[in-house]
């Protein structure tokens, strides 16, 4: 049987290393054997000491994974409720990233197209097809990425065919 403190130093060990979600660390302390009561008591000093803080995880999470990995919306809330995060304190997060402009939506969706037709050699409509099945599974709202998706094709193909507009 596990030591009643040797929960909490294993929580600390995992959190130094990377941040974690109280479900991540709960999963984690019962694979090693340790009880309900012992977790529940670990989690708690965490969360009562700022250890252990799915808000600010959720937060953070979200402003740097839509930046480094052009996530839309949809799959940084699926992979946050995937890492245990409740899908209410992920949804607070985003709109809190949104509203203290850390994220802009709008650009994201504008830079990941822009990405994706650069990559993209065919732009036939097959592959425009893929560019936007991608961004799809990448979590893009459909609506949003039809429009950005048509905007960017329309404009680099005036671009390749010469065409300026000329008004004053």
């Amino acid at each position: 049987m596990p030591q009643p403190a040797g929960s909490r130093k294993l929580a600390l060990r995992w959190l130094a290393r990377r941040p974690l979600a109280q479900a991540e660390i709960r999963k984690r302390l019962a694979g090693k054997g340790f009880g309900v009561d012992e977790i529940e008591l670990t989690i708690s000093e965490l969360v009562a000491k700022r250890l252990l803080d799915d808000e600010a995880l959720a937060l953070d999470f979200i402003v740097l994974r839509s930046a480094r990995m052009r996530l839309g919306k949809r799959r940084l809330l699926r992979e946050l409720e995937r890492r245990g995060i409740d899908a209410g304190v992920a949804e607070r997060a985003y709109l809190e990233a949104v509203e203290s402009g850390d994220l802009d939506p709008e650009g994201q969706l504008r830079a990941a197209v822009a990405a994706r037709l650069k990559r993209e050699r065919d732009l036939t409509t097959a592959g425009l097809r893929r560019v936007y099945n991608a961004l799809l599974r990448a979590g893009f709202p459909a609506t949003g990425l039809y429009a950005e998706l048509k905007r960017q094709r329309d404009a680099h193909e005036l671009a390749e065919h010469g065409y300026h507009d000329e008004s004053p």
